[in-house]
Formats: C-alpha cells, structure tokens, sequence
C-alpha cells in the first residue's frame, strides 16, 4: 500500500542518485550509505519517531486502509490509550540512507 503512495507521490524515493545527478550536470564526488540501528529499550524518542512515523502514514493512506487496520493503527496512535505506541518496550529503528556529494562541472 504504502509502496503505490510513494510510487505516486514520490518516485524518486530510493532512486539512484548518481547517475541523475550526471545527467543534470553534476560530477558526483562521493556516495555515503548510512545504516541507522538503535535498539529501542527503554528509549523514549524511538517511541516519539514512531508516533510521528505512522501519523503522518495515517493521514497519507487512511481512505486505503482496510477499516479494522486504521483502528488498529488508530489505537497505537492515541497517547492516551493503554495500546498507545508510546508504552510500547519493544520498539527499535532500522533504516538506511544514502546521500551524494556532488558539484556543478
């Protein structure tokens, strides 16, 4: 689901940069994949990340979501909630980016 949103809306999202970037005359000078892991014990802002992480996927996907999966995701949205994501102890972040160096030739 979210794959057709970013297809749509972003379709550059895990692009390979390199080469666009030469074609828009541009001589690429490095690349640099970072890897992002963080255990999430006990680590407030992975549960804050994820909070903003899937608000915003709520908004961009609800009229897409099958009805008992926006409760569900609805559920962990609400901070007030028992079931909020914010109560969550087994949250972790994993995600990979990569940036270019480049400059005009």
């Amino acid at each position: 689901m979210t794959d057709r949103l970013h297809a749509r809306h972003m379709p550059h999202r895990g692009a390979d940069w390199g080469p666009m970037l030469s074609a828009a005359g541009f001589a690429v000078a490095d690349e640099l994949t970072v890897v992002v892991d963080i255990d999430g014990t006990r680590n407030p802002a992975i549960g804050r990340y994820a909070l903003v992480v899937l608000s915003r996927l709520r908004d961009a996907a609800a009229a897409e979501i099958a009805a008992d999966d926006l409760a569900a995701l609805d559920r962990l949205l609400d901070t007030g909630s028992p079931h909020s994501i914010l109560r969550r102890d087994d949250l972790g972040l994993r995600t990979e980016r990569t940036v270019w160096a480049a400059r005009r030739e």
